[in-house]
């Protein structure tokens, strides 16, 4: 059987260091698909089929979708899955982080908002700061929005805090590159979300590859029968992993993807 391919996005497609998607990494990914190897894009980010990264464009198109953490879970034809949070929880979290005047981060009626602009523009990054999010009353929307995941764009020191508050939540660090955390409810996760797209097509984890590179990722490289870290990855998920590739910007997707397909016989 052909390998079933669960794929992460930032810092595994799409480095945030170059803000771009290496060619490498989509002639790979399409590759693949020329192979007749499904492939899931299993992100962090609320993806839909309707707002697919622009560089997907005409060159490639995943077969199915493990969006926000396994919170959202889509094929082109349909939605399989789709769990948001509770909202007397997410108004305590929301609450909580105002209170303590951590940076959290969220999209709201199309708007990229934050809970606190000053804290944001302190710990962004001079590219992330171009994507200037909004506060006050655009933030206050996102108390009456359903949200499937959010994401705590702070310090370790308040991600470790928001986690030892709400044992109910996991908060999946993101590492010192790219920083932050994304906020999800306890009971969902990308092996959740995998679970779901494999029972959907009658398969096992038998031939399954997943790619990444932090903590969002951990548990689906370790449950993957071939679990690959990139080399940009966090040293925990290097642990975790079969096999480590080389840095996304060093073609790292492109050769993990052909690692893959030669334990699958499909390489020379």
């Amino acid at each position: 059987m052909k390998p079933f391919f669960f794929i992460d996005y930032d810092n595994t497609i799409f480095s945030h260091r170059t803000w771009a998607v290496p060619d490498s990494a989509l002639e790979a990914l399409s590759h693949l698909k020329e192979l007749g190897c499904r492939v899931v894009l299993a992100s962090g980010r609320p993806f839909r089929y309707t707002s697919l990264p622009e560089e997907f464009q005409g060159r490639f198109l995943p077969d199915c979708l493990v969006s926000s953490n396994g919170a959202i879970i889509e094929t082109p034809e349909e939605v399989l899955w789709e769990k948001y949070f509770d909202p007397e929880l997410q108004t305590r979290l929301l609450d909580y982080v105002v209170e303590k005047k951590y940076c959290l981060m969220s999209s709201a009626d199309g708007k990229w908002c934050t809970s606190n602009l000053e804290r944001f523009l302190e710990l962004a990054s001079p590219r992330q700061r171009k994507l200037l999010p909004e506060s006050g009353e655009a933030f206050q929307k996102i108390y009456h929005c359903q949200m499937t995941s959010f994401f705590l764009s702070d310090t370790e020191e308040a991600i470790a805090d928001v986690q030892a508050h709400f044992p109910e939540l996991k908060l999946l660090y993101m590492g010192p590159e790219l920083g932050g955390a994304d906020i999800i409810p306890a009971e969902n996760g990308k092996v959740i979300g995998a679970s779901r797209i494999l029972s959907h097509y009658g398969l096992t984890w038998e031939h399954t590859v997943a790619i990444g590179d932090s903590m969002n990722d951990i548990d689906l490289i370790r449950k993957a029968s071939c679990g690959i870290a990139m080399g940009n990855a966090m040293k925990e998920v290097q642990e975790a992993a079969d096999y480590v590739t080389a840095d996304i910007d060093a073609d790292g997707l492109a050769r993990a993807i052909a690692h893959a397909l030669k334990l699958a016989g499909l390489l020379a």
